[in-house]
C-alpha cells in the first residue's frame, strides 16, 4: 500500500498535521522558500522532533549538495529516520564524493536519500538513471523523484509513467517517494505505479506552498491514499 509524506516547515504545522493525521507515514521539515529541498533550522528539527511521532517516521531536507550545512549535520535529531540531499548543479561533476562524506558524517541510522529531479536539465543535476546505479553502489536504498522548478509543471509533466516504471526496474529492492506538486489526480496516477509513498507540500496548504499547512487537506490527502 503506497503510504504517504507530507511536508512542514514548523513546529505548529508539524502538530497540527500530526493531530489531523495520527497514522501518517512520513513527516518530512524543509523549508519551502528555500527550494524544493530548502534546510529548516536546527532548532526547527529538534521543536519537530521532540512531538509525539506515534508511529510517523521523521524526514529532514538538507538543502541541495553545495548548499548543505556540514555543522548543522551533528544536530539531526536521533530520531531522524531519512535525510535527503539534492544534486542540483551536480551536472558533469564528481559529487559522489560529497555524497559519501555526508553519509559518513551522519548517524548509521538515517537513511541518506538518493534525490532524482525529474526536470533534471532545469536544475543541471545528473540524470536519474546515473543516479539510480551509483547510489545503489553506495548502498542507497531509498530514492525522491522529486521537481526542482515548482512553477514548471508537476511530476508527470517532465517524467511519464513509462519512464518512471524504467527508473523502479533499475533498483527493484529500493523504495521510492514520488512527489513534486501532485494534485489529488496525480496522486491517484502514483498509486496506480504502485509506488511506496507519495509526498505533498502544496497540494496540503491553504494556498501557495509557502502558506500554512491546512490540517483538513492534509487529513483528506490522506484518506485518498489510504484508500483501496
Amino acid at each position: 500500500m503506497t503510504g504517504l509524506l507530507i511536508s512542514v516547515r514548523s513546529e505548529d504545522e508539524a502538530e497540527s498535521v500530526l493531530t489531523a493525521c495520527p497514522d501518517l507515514d512520513i513527516l518530512d521539515i524543509k523549508e519551502p522558500e528555500g527550494g524544493a529541498l530548502g534546510a529548516a533550522s536546527p532548532a526547527i528539527w529538534a521543536k519537530v522532533a521532540n512531538l509525539d511521532l506515534h508511529n510517523t517516521c521523521l524526514s529532514v531536507a538538507l538543502g541541495d549538495l553545495e548548499h548543505v550545512q556540514v555543522n548543522d549535520l551533528s544536530a539531526l535529531p536521533a530520531n531522524t529516520a531519512f535525510a535527503k540531499v539534492g544534486l542540483a548543479d551536480q551536472h558533469d561533476q564528481n559529487w559522489i564524493q560529497a555524497w559519501r562524506a555526508i553519509r559518513v558524517l551522519i548517524a548509521d541510522s538515517i537513511e541518506l536519500v538518493g534525490v532524482i529531479y525529474a526536470d533534471h536539465q532545469a536544475a543541471q543535476a545528473p540524470a536519474p538513471e546515473d543516479i539510480i546505479r551509483l547510489l545503489s553502489q553506495e548502498g542507497c536504498q531509498t530514492f525522491l523523484i522529486d521537481t526542482y522548478r515548482k512553477t514548471n509543471g508537476g511530476l508527470f509533466d517532465h517524467l511519464p509513467p513509462l519512464q518512471l516504471k524504467r527508473l523502479f526496474e533499475l533498483a527493484p529492492a529500493a523504495t521510492f517517494v514520488l512527489a513534486g506538486s501532485l494534485s489529488e489526480s496525480t496522486i491517484l496516477d502514483a498509486k496506480m505505479l504502485e509506488v511506496d509513498y507519495v509526498g505533498v507540500r502544496g497540494a496540503a496548504c491553504s494556498g501557495p506552498r509557502e502558506q500554512q499547512i491546512c490540517p483538513e487537506k492534509s487529513k483528506h490527502l490522506l484518506t485518498l491514499v489510504k484508500a483501496s
